[in-house]
């Protein structure tokens, strides 16, 4: 499944909604994210699924030269885009990788960003509780997608093959699974703006 999935976002590389820069509408979104994110100078955030490095690029500006990110995709060609767009920049690590392949440091991380990235792991609570063990305690998890849960799920099912199961699940499942590995939600709004779900490890 992986396989199939990694194929099928290599051959995304180049449609508008992986590779043109965000306008305004979207950074309306991501500006939002960030307020529940909490993002600062000097902080370390793991970006699994960061597709061309979109947002990649936005967080390593916020973290600045004393921050840190780890930016991970199954995507050899997002990656090799994701290379071009960060460019010199020396506080970004880029894997090509599948998140449950991809070691962490335990605890050493003060945010996991899962942007449009959530819906496609398919053992949710493994990965969660693989992304959640490198948060350190206090640290967000957030969930984000430019869509609703009801539009995200639609889409999926009408796109392609490998991804019609990858759905983001109800919000009674979802505080099940990162409940179980250690994360408190403490916001989710779920609604025109999109899906937006902020946690804390506890």
């Amino acid at each position: 499944m992986h396989r199939a999935k990694a194929e099928y976002f290599d051959s995304q590389v180049n449609e508008p909604w992986a590779s043109s820069a965000f306008g305004p509408y979207e950074m309306d979104k991501i500006d939002r994210m960030l307020k529940q994110a909490r993002i600062t100078a000097g902080m370390r955030v793991l970006e699994p699924g960061c597709g061309t490095g979109r947002l990649t690029s936005i967080l390593a500006d916020l973290v600045g030269p004393n921050g840190y990110i780890l930016a991970i995709d199954m995507s050899a060609k997002m990656i090799e885009s994701a290379r071009c767009r960060i460019g010199l920049r020396d506080n970004v690590s880029l894997k090509c990788a599948t998140i449950e392949t991809c070691a962490l440091d335990p605890e050493s991380y003060d945010a996991v960003i899962c942007h449009n990235t959530f819906p496609h792991f398919d053992d949710k609570l493994g990965v969660s509780a693989h992304l959640a063990a490198g948060l350190k305690r206090g640290g967000r998890f957030i969930v984000f997608h430019f869509m609703n849960s009801e539009r995200i799920n639609d889409l999926h099912r009408k796109t392609h093959a490998s991804v019609l199961d990858d759905l983001i699940p109800a919000e009674a499942e979802m505080r099940q699974i990162l409940g179980s590995v250690g994360l408190r939600i403490e916001s989710l709004l779920d609604d025109e703006s999109g899906y937006l779900l902020s946690s804390i490890r506890f």
